[in-house]
């Protein structure tokens, strides 16, 4: 397994990738990375939440802990909760489990 280091600073590239739903998972998880814009990130996850690709949903709920746990809280806690309880998917609810122990921890 090659390690990538996927780091975007640019929003306009990012909304142009996920646009064209090029490499979305990739562009997520960047985005987190490289873009200091807690809003904007946590607009993003929550759009891919209820994606039908399980590899784009689960990026988009696992952004969701990594924005907490860089940002200390969530600005649309609501919505994310929201959309969790949409997910019908078993084992993305197993990771909506993770981390919403995540955000027991980092949102205190």
């Amino acid at each position: 397994m090659e390690y990538k280091n996927y780091n975007y600073k640019n929003k306009s590239e990012v909304i142009k990738m996920l646009e064209n739903n090029q490499n979305v998972i990739e562009v997520i998880i960047g985005a987190i990375n490289g873009i200091d814009d807690q809003k904007w990130l946590e607009e993003i996850c929550i759009e891919y939440i209820l994606d039908e690709d399980f590899g784009i949903a689960r990026t988009a709920i696992y952004g969701i802990g990594d924005i907490a746990r860089i940002y200390n809280n969530l600005m649309n806690k609501k919505i994310i909760q929201d959309r969790f309880n949409q997910v019908k998917n078993e084992k993305l609810k197993f990771v909506i489990q993770e981390v919403n122990e995540d955000l027991d921890i980092f949102l205190k």
